[in-house]
């Protein structure tokens, strides 16, 4: 680990002397429960540099940077009594220190758990109210299932639909969950009432509320890594890409010289890399993807289209679309695919990490709904099997009576609960069904009792409903 953070302080000051013509000079002491923490990363956004054994840092500040923050180490987090974990301080002019104490998590340091939500999408007093009243006492079931591990969250972006007021209201969920909440600046956090001018500074509102827009936290030994993949115009207009600078640069540097031996590693952004299986990634995607194969065990983070969708993007690397916490925007309790109103949860350690959907107001074990005959329109005689967090290492078979019948036949769905509460309504395009690929069906003989499904995922996990006919 010295020798790679030697080669990131070389490479910073290698940089440095391109960039620094107007820099400002910053230093400050990192300590962890009082205790000075030597070997941590600081970074400005554009280059980094390391604590020594006194916990001392120095470095020459970009004349762009906004931030000097952490790269938070394992086992320890920021002051997050607002919420968020405090992990970044805004640089002022004429401030030239700037100090972080940072707290021991409680847990075990190599064991971590981490919930990643995605679009909440506040937009009401309504909206807020589910939230209070359906995932914060689902949020803070599942932290009391990991009491002996490591546990914050990641949440995906568009925090709110436009609507920046609850950005507090937000911090104040995160609170009362009880862990600390990393956020991904999303289209909507991006402020669309700000006139488009040069150098209109759109990210405010996040910024304000939340802190830099890419940054890097270790957790139980596996490093998350929060990107920005909207470019912003204003007036709601963006691109979705990876294609900007000093972001992948600094991630590019990262990843490069700090990572090396870490190989479990977790690139949350807001709008997916490959939007669908037969297009193209977006900007900046093929890039990032040539960073990580043959490197790391890297699996990408996304969320935006509301959906819950698992995508092998080749050579070991994944993508995991991650559906709305809120659901069809907090009036359904299923998004448009489907999928139940709800979050993933990642448990395990630097070796080993698992993953499942938790659907709000569900056991953790809810990971299907079986449909009787005549449920799925295109399936009338049919068993039908939705399995939301479906991808191509699970095994869905199904008995009949107690007798084995192999396995069940894969097909494209719309989902009939969210038909049955769009209940005619004209579908504009917010609340277009989605068909999805995650339906199973069986023709049960016609003297059959009972069909039970079998599911079982890629960790060996097995998932058993039963349903009688008659």
């Amino acid at each position: 680990m010295k020798n790679t953070l030697k080669r990131l302080v070389l490479l910073s000051l290698v940089l440095s002397l391109f960039t620094n013509l107007s820099a400002e000079k910053v230093k400050g002491i990192i300590q962890g429960n009082g205790q000075p923490l030597g070997e941590v990363l600081v970074t400005d956004g554009y280059k980094f540099c390391v604590t020594d054994v006194n916990g001392r840092y120095e470095m020459d500040t970009h004349p762009d940077a906004e931030f000097v923050y952490i790269v938070t180490p394992k086992g320890y987090v920021a002051d997050y009594s607002s919420g968020v974990p405090q992990f970044y301080q805004r640089i002022e002019a004429g401030k030239t220190e700037y100090h972080f104490d940072l707290l021991p998590m409680k847990g075990n340091p190599d064991q971590f758990a981490m919930m990643v939500m995605a679009d909440v999408q506040l937009d009401t007093d309504h909206d807020v109210k589910r939230m209070m009243d359906e995932l914060l006492p689902d949020a803070k079931q599942i932290v009391a299932t990991y009491p002996d591990k490591q546990m914050a969250a990641l949440v995906l972006g568009d925090l709110t639909w436009d609507v920046y007021k609850y950005n507090l209201t937000f911090k104040d969920f995160a609170c009362q969950v009880g862990i600390p909440f990393y956020p991904v600046i999303g289209n909507h956090d991006f402020d669309k009432y700000l006139t488009p001018t040069e150098g209109a500074d759109f990210a405010k509102p996040y910024k304000d509320a939340f802190g830099p827009l890419y940054y890097a936290v270790q957790l139980g030994g596996v490093y998350f890594i929060v990107l920005n993949n909207m470019e912003y115009y204003g007036n709601k207009r963006y691109k979705t890409t990876l294609d900007m600078n000093p972001q992948m640069e600094w991630l590019s540097l990262l990843l490069k010289c700090v990572l090396q031996q870490e190989k479990h590693v977790y690139l949350a952004m807001h709008a997916p890399v490959k939007p669908s299986p037969d297009s193209p990634m977006i900007g900046g995607g093929e890039k990032l993807k040539s960073m990580l194969i043959n490197k790391f065990h890297a699996t990408i983070l996304s969320g935006h289209y509301h959906l819950n969708t698992n995508s092998d993007l080749g050579g070991g690397l994944w993508e995991h679309n991650v559906a709305s916490a809120g659901g069809t925007w907090w009036t359904s309790d299923v998004c448009r695919d489907g999928t139940p109103n709800g979050y993933r949860v990642y448990v395990g350690d630097k070796s080993n990490v698992e993953q499942y959907y938790k659907s709000t107001g569900k056991d953790k074990d809810f990971q299907m709904k079986v449909y009787a005959p005549g449920r799925i329109m295109d399936r009338p005689e049919e068993v039908v099997v939705n399995i939301w967090n479906w991808d191509a290492n699970w095994q869905v078979v199904w008995y009949e009576d107690g007798k084995y019948q192999g396995a069940m036949n894969q097909f494209y769905s719309f989902n009939p609960d969210y038909l049955q509460w769009l209940n005619g309504r004209r579908a504009v395009a917010d609340y277009a069904p989605v068909r999805t690929e995650y339906y199973f069906s069986a023709k049960p003989s016609p003297k059959a009792k009972e069909v039970r499904v079998e599911v079982t995922d890629r960790y060996g996990h097995v998932y058993q409903e039963v349903i009688k006919l008659k």
